[in-house]
């Protein structure tokens, strides 16, 4: 996915941060919204959870890593800050979650019903945060990202499939 991300933003000849986003995005793990989709759609939601944990603990590395790989001559990496604030972003709420179910597991699962449709709500609520906050800069961008992202997802889903 980075270098998918890399090649079409060179291709549709992107600025330094607009491809600096692209690698940034392509380097990122499977987020949280996969396993709340695979749940609602009565997927394998451990197959979900475990893939996106995986992915998750190897993008600490990775990420910063393809990072200085794509990026290096393009804008300035701070390889080690990043890797520790991704260290920061990740080891923190899993070791979290990790310590909440081994002591309150019981308790918790009780609640376990109403967790998805609170994490499909959050996750709406984020996205549309984010679209408010930025919806001056969305449009300025164009068509040309929106296809660049788009071209993006495909990939990602051609490569997956």
């Amino acid at each position: 996915m980075p270098l998918s991300a890399y090649l079409i933003s060179r291709s549709f000849g992107l600025s330094p941060e607009y491809i600096a986003g692209m690698v940034l995005v392509g380097s990122s793990a499977g987020g949280t919204a996969s396993n709340v989709i695979c749940y609602l759609a009565r997927g394998n939601v451990a197959l979900s959870i475990t893939l996106t944990m995986a992915s998750t603990l190897i993008a600490v590395f990775a990420m910063p890593t393809l990072s200085l790989l794509y990026l290096h001559q393009i804008v300035h990496v701070p390889f080690l800050k990043m890797l520790f604030s991704i260290l920061q972003m990740v080891l923190i709420p899993v070791l979290a979650g990790t310590t909440i179910n081994t002591f309150l597991g019981t308790r918790v699962k009780k609640l376990g019903s109403v967790f998805p449709f609170v994490s499909a709500i959050a996750i709406v609520v984020i996205i549309a945060i984010i679209i408010g906050l930025n919806q001056t800069k969305l449009k300025e961008v164009g068509t040309i990202i929106i296809c660049a992202v788009m071209l993006h997802n495909l990939c990602g889903l051609l490569i997956g499939f």
